[in-house]
């Protein structure tokens, strides 16, 4: 995407956020102890790093008012929120304005289902969280997108997963459980789209028919890490079904993957100027500043740290768990940002073995 275009939207996003008056009130704070004058010092997306990395923790621990600027304070009827999954903590709480939502998870959507010729106009099957994650309030909006009706829905609270050992009977139980409800939707109404993650599908597909699973024609992964593997055998157990994959959180959005072949690699860009992903290295000897400051290029591998410029909400250089290599889109996805290629999860911020991820 063209860099006058970033520079414009960042100038614009940045103009909201460090209004003397009407500005954000963390980020006022922020610049203050940083000792930087961001309307005046932050002319391009690279100039972001005097800000340092983002601080977790103040996401955590500090209302959501403290993250939103005070001039759309009265425009509380137009937020939504979320929160994350919480895996390496408390959760963090985000908000977004609904055109925002809308051009986080809904837009990326929509341009790959109209690329991949996505079914339109069926019932879907929505397996997963209603809250307080964002992804439920997704769904219902991606399959209204596409002129279905609100989906059907299995809800389960994946915190709760999170706590039981996989090879306990109280997880046997909770899945059986989610399992048992989504075969009876599947089995008596007429479903034709899947939206859940791999591990349910995975679960689900070995408990349907094949009648049923020839039924299906659209299947959406969402929720947690889809490897190649994984995807090839989704794939084959559906074989009518058009497959779609995004990779993104509460915090930031959804980025959609295009080829949906679980023969190449996975790739995955953002849509617009809100979202910038790099890679910085993985050395566990270097300080987050210093990663900052030495970022990893196109092609290479690293761990994954975001910019989101939204108005409502922003938040800069917030380092993931998940590792992957920076891409430049190809030439047809225009509009659409560097991108990730095959994230996956093998290490949590402070270097640990990864946490089990169970079912979400």
């Amino acid at each position: 995407m063209k860099e006058e275009i970033y520079e414009g939207w960042l100038k614009s996003v940045l103009r909201v956020h460090f209004d003397p008056e009407g500005g954000t009130p963390y980020w006022l704070e922020k610049a203050r102890q940083r000792g930087i004058s961001p309307l005046d010092e932050i002319r391009s997306l690279k100039d972001l790093v005097l800000f340092g990395p983002m601080d977790e923790e103040a996401l955590k621990d500090r209302p959501i008012e403290d993250f939103v600027p005070r001039s759309y304070w009265a425009r509380k009827s137009e937020w939504v929120t979320g929160e994350t999954g919480g895996t390496t903590g408390h959760p963090i709480t985000t908000v977004y304005l609904e055109e925002e939502f809308h051009q986080a998870f809904i837009d990326p959507f929509e341009v790959v289902a109209r690329y991949r010729n996505f079914p339109k106009g069926q019932n879907w099957l929505w397996v997963g969280p209603s809250g307080p994650h964002i992804i439920g309030t997704a769904a219902i909006a991606c399959a209204r997108a596409l002129g279905s009706p609100y989906p059907f829905a299995v809800d389960f609270d994946p915190r709760w997963v999170k706590k039981l050992s996989p090879l306990s009977i109280g997880f046997k139980r909770y899945l059986d459980h989610i399992l048992e409800q989504s075969l009876r939707i599947v089995e008596t109404q007429v479903v034709r789209v899947l939206f859940s993650t791999p591990k349910i599908l995975c679960e689900l597909k070995n408990l349907m028919s094949r009648k049923h699973r020839e039924a299906i024609l659209g299947i959406h992964f969402g929720g947690m890490e889809l490897d190649r593997d994984l995807f090839q055998t989704i794939a084959e157990a559906f074989p009518n079904a058009i497959l779609i994959s995004g990779y993104g959180n509460t915090l930031f959005g959804m980025c959609p993957e295009f080829q949906g072949d679980p023969r190449v690699p996975l790739d995955y860009y953002p849509l617009g100027p809100r979202l910038i992903f790099q890679t910085v290295p993985l050395n566990p000897d270097m300080t987050a500043e210093e990663k900052l400051r030495n970022p990893c290029a196109v092609g290479e591998c690293g761990q994954i740290v975001f910019s989101r410029l939204d108005r409502s909400s922003l938040i800069l250089n917030h380092f993931e768990r998940d590792q992957g290599e920076l891409i430049s889109p190809p030439d047809f996805l225009e509009g659409f940002g560097l991108g990730i290629r095959n994230p996956h999860t093998s290490m949590t911020k402070e270097g640990e073995a990864n946490v089990a991820s169970g079912l979400y």
